[in-house]
């Protein structure tokens, strides 16, 4: 198989012999070609894809446990409390009893 007969127009779809109906259909038919055919051909991306997932885990996952305790959970022993805690705090003022 040559390489025109795999980027022909009939061709570059996710299935080739359906007909779009609408617009918005085609539209995001040609966005998915798109980002599928540009994530094949990547060579440098892909790495580059893995340090951004892996920064995103750091920043995520092991700095909110380490940096962001649930401070509610740890202060307070009830959910009352724990709201009038934060309606104190997001107001000014204490709440109504």
């Amino acid at each position: 198989m040559n390489n025109a007969s795999i980027y022909n127009k009939e061709n570059t779809g996710v299935f080739p012999s359906e007909k779009e109906k609408t617009p918005v259909a085609a539209l995001s038919k040609q966005m998915y070609c798109l980002y599928r055919d540009g994530f094949r051909s990547m060579v440098v991306g892909r790495t580059l894809w893995k340090i951004i997932l892996l920064k995103l885990f750091i920043m995520f996952a092991v700095l909110k446990l380490f940096f962001f305790p649930n401070y509610l959970a740890s202060n307070f022993n009830t959910e009352q409390e724990r709201a009038n805690h934060v309606l104190e705090n997001l107001t000014g003022t204490a709440p109504s009893r």
